[in-house]
């Protein structure tokens, strides 16, 4: 048994559309016994939602919770003194920005923030403010209006975590340092008793090198980051190339 990880914006899916090779693909994967799992910065709420039907297990808030299709594995939330730093640091270059529970995300900063992070996420999942104390926090996105205030936020975030830009939106997901997907996909393969060579990671983002470095086998998406695709043991063709199916196809798991 092979256990398969897939990132989803720009791996597995645009949006929530899964091209028709890469649902072919993971049809068959599951077919032949190995399981899929999904390893996003999105929540639990996103990921279960719009992907349960393709997934046995998730890794979301990029590493910091991970679950069987029944069953929590472990959490990683974020200490409250970590999340105060943060909104200090976010405020003082005028950021938006939304820490994720596994259910609901709260939205702080300009209300153009709110907006744009309500469409991309989901009007009902997005939250205005709040306190946060008694919450369990553990990841956040960023919203900035253009790349002169982008390049203020990463300043600001310095030795906090590592910004993943999220393409045609204004926002990124944000991978506090510590633990990341990577740390996810090792704790889930031990969980699962699976040998690290029995892993497969695909992805595209900055915060899918950590568990394309840690993964048995590392892929790229053709359509990813150049810094991803140095650290891949194969880069395979872009999401809209078929690039699930191709991956799968090289590593003869389908």
């Amino acid at each position: 048994m092979n256990l398969v990880f897939f990132d989803i914006d720009g791996t597995l899916a645009i949006g929530r559309n899964i091209p028709d090779s890469a649902k072919k693909a993971i049809h068959a994967l599951r077919k032949n016994g190995d399981l899929v799992w999904i390893c996003t910065g999105r929540a639990l709420r996103y990921a279960k939602s719009n992907f349960h039907m393709y997934a046995n297990g998730y890794i979301v808030s990029n590493g910091r919770e991970a679950y069987t299709c029944c069953a929590k594995i472990f959490e990683k939330p974020l200490a409250m003194e970590q999340i105060r730093e943060i909104q200090k640091r976010l405020d003082a270059v005028h950021a938006g920005y939304v820490f994720f529970e596994s259910q609901n995300g709260h939205c702080f900063g300009p209300e153009e923030a709110y907006r744009t992070i309500a469409e991309e996420w989901d009007l009902g999942f997005i939250l205005p403010g709040g306190d946060l104390i008694g919450k369990k926090i553990y990841n956040f996105d960023v919203w900035f209006k253009d790349a002169e205030q982008y390049h203020a936020i990463e300043e600001q975030l310095n030795g906090i975590g590592v910004l993943n830009p999220h393409g045609n939106h204004p926002t990124a997901d944000v991978t506090v340092s510590g633990w990341d997907k990577g740390d996810a996909l090792i704790a889930v393969a031990e969980y699962m008793n699976v040998p690290l060579d029995h892993t497969y990671a695909f992805g595209d983002g900055m915060n899918d090198i950590c568990m394309i470095r840690k993964a048995g086998h590392g892929i790229a998406m053709g359509n990813g980051q150049d810094a991803l695709k140095k650290e891949a043991e194969y880069v395979t063709s872009g999401i809209l190339e078929d690039g699930v199916w191709n991956g799968l196809k090289h590593f003869h798991l389908i």
